[in-house]
């Protein structure tokens, strides 16, 4: 794996458990004494976060720092979405609409 795919991947989880913990960049900015956008680099994956803010990310997040490279369901998430686009670029008009209604459907239930 290339750093440019682990920046992405850890950026990835951080959002995630950010997300879980019901946090938004700023606040946990704040906690971690990061101002809102070098969240959102690191969640890009543009930037990659110190030793230091890693340890203070993992602190927020009661964590280790090996559970932040944890990028199995990531990586496995990624394909999904890749392969679903693949599958819509070789579809028609009328079988798009048809794929576009079932999701709606199943958004409407879960």
């Amino acid at each position: 794996m290339d750093e440019k795919t682990i920046k992405k991947l850890l950026g990835l989880r951080i959002k995630q458990l950010r997300k879980k913990l019901q946090l938004t960049q700023f606040a946990l900015g704040e906690i971690i004494n990061l101002d809102q956008r070098q969240i959102a680099y690191i969640e890009g994956g543009n930037s990659f976060p110190s030793l230091k803010t890693l340890n203070k990310i993992c602190y927020v997040f009661n964590c280790q720092i090996k559970d932040l490279f944890d990028f199995e369901h990531l990586i496995d998430e990624d394909n999904v979405k890749e392969k679903f686009a693949q599958k819509i670029q070789s579809m028609n008009d009328k079988k798009i609409q048809m794929y576009y209604q079932m999701i709606n459907l199943v958004d409407n239930y879960v």
